[in-house]
């Protein structure tokens, strides 16, 4: 058998193949579909992004990647052919045209789906790591992502999983859709600041026993790998759905910077809602956020104006601490919203706002900027925590930007 880059005179053949395994392919069920993937393939196979392996003049094998996206488009082996090593041939080929300094993604089949267990062990004995629950072509699938060697996102990615199984396993009987959202999922964790923001939502409620067990996990978890740096930095609340629409009384396992406990309320902020709307990735169970509402404009203005109250009231003064820092990314943050109605991570936040020219003092927020950026490397610097300790001014200082676009909503709002 011998590999090939697909060229026109293959499509009858190709397409042949493609046809008699159709059936385990959602997207390809009619005629018109399978027409509508020959022209695509036809496109592949011009940027020479269509490869096949053959067995004398028959086609066992064919895969469409695109270079472009970095991902692997399309796999598929005749049931004459398999496990005979085609994938492999198909798979070394493709990763030689694409990127290994970037994350290279592919999706497929979910682990509940008896399709996937043969392309999902093929993709994990390459490297690649489960990634979001998704649909493609209205059916259940699941990204995998190849990460470049040494990368921190696959160490994270790692823990993330770990953690979102054992928590399955702990409530199998409440069928729990599981969230990730926040920094990580905006392209801004910085490992010795940011939080790995969860949250689980149930069917039916939490046990006693499954909270007890819940509320220890991140201990239970850190003393199976007391050198992994991510658990510890799990946040979220755990409760039944029908809780969180209502903002009701329930049986809420929480965990939080400042410790875990068992307690009977959980509620987001507008922040929190919006980015699990636009931004939050399912990572296990049903999506079921068509039942939850987007808040709306007014909701987030409520919740900057309390921030900003919040900054007038307690950052009088500030400790030698990072996170003193993070106010000034915070009122970026809130800028940005109050001006776009949209949320975004709080280092973007900041870049705007400096590219804006709407800090009154840039050069404190750079340096908040080069912080978060590099929080470990910051962290046991005395110059940098003594820096800390002055920025109470600075902040206040840039609150007034904030203060000035409150009140110009808040009069634009009267006016209208």
């Amino acid at each position: 058998m011998q590999l090939f880059y697909g060229v026109p005179e293959d499509i009858d053949k190709w397409m042949g193949l493609v046809d008699r395994i159709s059936w385990n392919f959602p997207g390809l069920e009619t005629r018109e579909k399978l027409d509508g993937h020959k022209a695509a393939v036809l496109k592949f196979m011009g940027k020479r992004q269509a490869i096949c392996v053959k067995d004398g003049s028959e086609i066992a094998g064919v895969m469409l990647f695109s270079r472009g996206r970095n991902m692997i488009c399309c796999l598929g082996v005749s049931p004459d052919y398999r496990r005979r090593g085609v994938a492999s041939m198909l798979m070394d080929e493709a990763l030689l045209n694409l990127d290994r300094t970037k994350e290279i993604s592919v999706c497929t089949f979910r682990a509940d789906d008896e399709k996937g267990i043969a392309p999902r062990a093929l993709y994990e004995k390459y490297g690649f790591i489960e990634d979001a629950l998704v649909e493609a072509l209205g059916y259940p699938n699941q990204e995998y992502i190849l990460h470049p060697a040494g990368s921190e996102r696959c160490q994270r990615r790692k823990a993330i999983n770990k953690m979102i199984h054992e928590i399955g396993s702990i409530l199998p009987d409440c069928e729990p859709s599981i969230y990730l959202y926040g920094s990580s999922v905006l392209d801004d964790f910085r490992l010795g600041w940011s939080d790995i923001d969860i949250l689980v939502l149930t069917n039916r409620q939490i046990s006693e026993e499954q909270a007890q067990k819940l509320v220890k996990l991140r201990q239970t978890m850190l003393e199976k790998e007391p050198d992994n740096p991510y658990y510890r930095s799990f946040e979220g609340g755990m409760l039944t759905l029908d809780a969180f629409i209502s903002s009701s009384s329930d049986r809420v396992v929480y965990w939080g910077t400042s410790g875990e406990k068992i307690t009977d309320m959980y509620k987001f902020d507008s922040f929190g809602m919006a980015e699990l709307m636009e931004s939050g990735v399912l990572l296990y169970g049903r999506d079921i956020r068509s039942r939850l509402s987007a808040p709306k404009f007014s909701d987030l203005y409520a919740d900057v104006k309390h921030h900003y109250e919040t900054i007038r009231r307690y950052v009088q003064k500030t400790e030698q601490s990072l996170y003193s820092f993070g106010w000034m990314l915070d009122i970026a943050r809130c800028l940005y919203t109050l001006r776009t109605g949209k949320i975004i991570a709080k280092t973007a936040a900041a870049d705007w706002a400096l590219e804006n020219n709407l800090c009154p003092v840039p050069d404190v927020l750079k340096t908040a900027l080069q912080v978060r950026k590099a929080p470990l490397e910051y962290k046991n610097k005395k110059q940098a925590l003594e820096y800390a300790e002055s920025l109470a001014d600075p902040i206040q200082v840039f609150a007034d930007v904030l203060e000035d676009e409150l009140n110009r909503l808040e009069y634009d709002c009267k006016g209208n």
